[in-house]
């Protein structure tokens, strides 16, 4: 790697109003204001990784609803989990372990989406 000129491997959102699409209520959940003061992500900035990080968040220091905090944990840290798995890899270089760890994610945020559909007061839209 030269001095000037330096090789970086990593993972982006290419279109970020896709996760918004694919994931509308974990979307709501991960991005809709709150009563304390969480810097707000402009649209254009929300990917994959921002979501699996906000919901992460919000897990942990309890600024979920109710019915998500019961029946959600286990798939966020699932999702991160792989996120932690994804990162690891691209600091290794490693393409075909990165990819499986995106599979993971994509695979993860499907299953908490579907799970926050059946929620009674449903976040995000259909």
């Amino acid at each position: 790697m030269g001095r000037v000129l330096q090789v970086r491997v990593s993972a982006a959102t290419f279109d970020p109003v896709e996760v918004e699409r694919r994931w509308p209520r974990l979307s709501a959940l991960a991005f809709s204001p709150v009563a304390v003061k969480i810097p707000a992500l402009p649209p254009e900035t929300r990917g994959v990784l921002e979501l699996v990080a906000h919901l992460a968040d919000r897990l942990e220091i309890g600024l979920l609803p109710d019915e998500a905090l019961r029946e959600l944990p286990e798939g966020i840290t699932k999702a991160a989990a792989a996120k932690a798995r994804l990162e690891a890899a691209l600091a290794e270089w490693n393409a075909r372990a990165a990819n499986t760890a995106t599979d993971e994610i994509e695979d993860a945020l499907d299953e908490l989406e579907g799970q926050a559909k059946r929620f009674k007061d449903q976040p995000g839209r259909d």
